[in-house]
């Protein structure tokens, strides 16, 4: 009778987070493809696997596991995306430079009155400012 119990304890936890995960998407709380929902699946997938092998019940195994694959691989693929994209943006930070303004060169021996020192607003990328 106790593992009757923890099953269905273990049902209602997963499928209140499946819940909640649906109602906060359907009210553009959150976005189904950031962490917060996809963390939210993950727990309940994971809970209701829990309830399924207790009560061996190999359909629900088979379909809360691949669930599970599923959703982590989602997770690793979007988490790889993004340090790719902060790596790719360092990447641009640096190799901006900043933009200098040359002057002529005087015809004259006379020595020109000293300029205004140009100060960038904004660093361009290397190639962009011609």
């Amino acid at each position: 009778m106790h593992d009757f119990d923890l099953r269905i304890m273990l049902q209602l936890c997963g499928a209140f987070l499946y819940i909640t995960n649906y109602l906060l998407v359907q009210t553009h709380r959150i976005q189904a493809t950031k962490p917060a929902s996809l963390g939210l699946v993950v727990s309940a997938c994971a809970i209701l696997l829990s309830a399924a092998v207790i009560g061996h019940d190999y359909g629900l195994i088979l379909l809360e596991g691949t669930w599970l694959v599923l959703v982590s691989t989602t997770i690793v693929i979007r988490r790889r995306a993004a340090a790719r994209k902060a790596v790719l943006e360092r990447e641009a930070l640096l190799s901006a430079v900043e933009r200098v303004r040359v002057e002529p060169a005087a015809e004259s021996d006379v020595a020109p009155a000293p300029a205004e020192p140009v100060v960038a607003r904004e660093r361009e990328l290397a190639g962009a400012a011609a």
